[in-house]
């Protein structure tokens, strides 16, 4: 990752070299890497041969997804997955339905 972003750095703010850059946006794409997280890396770091830096501003990236993983592995995260989902919208026989048709028809 850091590497695309160093290479990135150096077509797009270097050497301006448009062709260059977009065949690695490509490889990106390719590898399924997140453009969000690297144009946070490239935008967000000065010196992109400095690792701590680059390191410093992935890290909250790194956490957001840590902790999305650990949502998405509880058990009831699980359970969701297995059962599908929810109906969201009350069938026409539901209590809800009939009121509503009660006020429309009320003359209100």
């Amino acid at each position: 990752m850091f590497a695309l972003t160093r290479q990135l750095a150096d077509a797009q703010f270097r050497r301006g070299d448009r062709f260059q850059s977009e065949r690695l946006w490509q490889e990106a794409a390719a590898e399924a890497m997140d453009a969000e997280r690297i144009t946070g890396l490239l935008y967000g770091v000065h010196d992109h041969d400095d690792l701590a830096a680059m390191e410093a501003v992935d890290r909250p990236y790194r956490e957001r997804q840590q902790e999305a993983l650990r949502r998405t592995s509880t058990p009831l995260a699980r359970l969701a997955r297995l059962t599908g989902p929810r109906q969201t919208r009350p069938s026409r026989n539901h209590r809800s339905a009939r009121a509503s048709k009660a006020l429309t028809g009320s003359g209100r």
